[in-house]
Formats: C-alpha cells, structure tokens, sequence
C-alpha cells in the first residue's frame, strides 16, 4: 500500500533547531504510533508526515525568545514593540478577553511583573487585565502567540515567504491531507482563501482533508488578509475540515469553530492540564486523526 502523503503547518516558538527534517521526524513518531494503536489503522494505512520548517523567513521578535534564555538571541538586537504593533496586540487582547478591557488597572505599577522593558505600559496594563479576568498566567502564554501572529499578518513580506514555502512542499509531495496547528491554522486558512493550496480534482493529488488543531481562529480571524468581517470561517467547496480544540488549551480559549464557522466538525481533544493542553502531540496522537486519515485515503469513508 502506499504512503498517504500528509503534510503539516507547524505553529510558532520552534527554536533554531526547527528544520523540516526534525520537525517531520517528530511528527511521523507521533502519528504512527497514533496509528498503530487505532482501530481505523488499515483503513489509514502507512503515512508519510512532511512538516516545511518556516523558521528562516520568521522575524525574530522580542517575544518569540522570551522564555529561552540569552544564548538564543541577542537582547540588544531583537527590535522593541513599535506603536503599530502595540495597537495590534492590545486589540487582539481585547479580543481574546473583552471583559478585561474594563477591568484594566491604570495605577502605574500594574503588570510590572512581567518584567519586560519591550512591552510598553499599556500593553503590561493590559496583559495584567486579561490575566485577572482569564486566569493567572495566561498573558504569559498569549503575547508569544500576539506577536508572532503579528509578524504574519502584519509583514506581508514575510507572510509570502511563508506560504511560498508551504506551498511548494504541497505540491512536491502531492499532499492529500493537511493538519495545521496553532498559528498554523490561521496559515493555512489564508492560503486556503487565496486559492494558494492545490486541491484534488476528479481523483487526481491534491488537498482533500484538512485538521486544525489548537486553532487561535475564534479571536484572530477578523485580521486583515485572513478574513472578511461578517462572514462566516468556511474552506472550499470538497474539502472535509476536522478541527481539534482542547478545554483547557488557552489559545484555543477552549472552544471549537462551529459557532464561526461552516462545514467544521469540532473535536474535542482531551489534552490535560493548562501546562500540557496547546502541546501539538497531544493533539497529533488523538484518534480523529488517523480517522481523518483514514477517509483521506478513502474518499468513500468521508462524512456527508
């Protein structure tokens, strides 16, 4: 039988080390044992998972290294949060958590633990709103994902880079099936609404199914290039869309797409705690996944 060709669309803070091979690598582990423990295994079949490291075309942000230490980068050199970016996450935190808006604090000393002299005084004041509103620490696990979203969406530079590099593995690999974690979602979905990612026609290679997971697209999807307002989140017409959320997943805010969303079917993937919840393996070894594969291989198995 042959290998069902799966491509993947990795999310951010990789690390330098994040090549495709390694990302691939790490990913086929998890699928195939994901696999071979599922009771849809002969129907998935082997499966071959490419995974397009975009590492190299990604600005190097402030808060991309935040938690890996100096040796990673170079303080002095990584740019501070200009007045452009700051609107933008100060919006997308009033976005993820509206109630915390009103709920900001404007003493000068509010989100001083955050300790970094690259977040400007309304971006900590904020960021220490949303953490009283949501839950202690989560700001600490949103600005990373605030930022970097940035850095794509806002960096059309960068952005086309990014795609053209996923495209092209897309189409060397003749991918039937695309899974697509955190920031990767909102990628993915981009390329899927700038036609920029080949689809089967008439039984031929081509994208037929595809998962995200951990998907920030509740909160992210009204930016500029991804989305029109007002309407609702959808993928082309013969393409099977399977989204993965956990409860606990905070970039995910817990929920799934159905309510933005049509032809999704949510799926909720029982990741554990908060710490562990967005982590891409845990929602790679789940068994929508390989059903997924599953009907990828077999498009008679697909859902109606």
């Amino acid at each position: 039988m042959n290998e069902l060709q799966i491509a993947g669309v990795h999310g951010i803070r990789q690390g330098a080390s994040a090549t495709t091979e390694s990302l691939s690598m790490r990913w086929q582990t998890t699928v195939d044992a994901a696999v071979a423990g599922s009771r849809h295994a002969a129907a998935a079949g082997p499966v071959r998972l490419t995974v397009p490291s975009y590492q190299g075309v990604y600005p190097q942000t402030a808060t991309r290294y935040f938690r890996l230490g100096p040796h990673e980068a170079d303080g002095a050199s990584v740019p501070s949060v200009d007045e452009e970016e700051e609107g933008f996450i100060l919006d997308a935190l009033a976005a993820y958590s509206p109630a915390a808006v009103a709920a900001e604090d404007d003493a000068p000393t509010a989100g001083h633990a955050l300790g970094e002299s690259r977040f400007t005084p309304r971006i900590r004041r904020r960021a220490h709103a949303v953490d009283r509103v949501t839950g202690k620490g989560v700001t600490d696990r949103l600005l990373w994902l605030v930022r970097e979203a940035h850095g794509y969406l806002r960096q059309e530079e960068t952005a086309t880079a990014l795609r053209s590099g996923i495209r092209d593995a897309l189409t060397a690999t003749g991918a039937r099936m695309v899974i697509a974690h955190s920031l990767g979602s909102v990628i993915l979905y981009d390329m899927l609404s700038r036609g920029e990612v080949p689809l089967a026609d008439d039984g031929g290679t081509g994208v037929t199914t595809v998962v995200t997971c951990g998907s920030p697209l509740s909160w992210l999807c009204v930016r500029k290039g991804v989305h029109r307002p007002g309407a609702p989140l959808s993928v082309p017409a013969g393409v099977e869309w399977t989204n993965l959320h956990s409860p606990n997943d905070v970039v995910n805010k817990g929920a799934g797409l159905s309510h933005l969303a049509v032809g999704v079917t949510d799926v909720v993937a029982h990741n554990g705690g908060v710490a562990r919840a967005h982590d891409v393996h845990r929602y790679l070894d789940k068994e929508a996944v390989v059903a997924c594969a599953a009907r990828a291989r077999n498009p008679s198995r697909r859902q109606p």
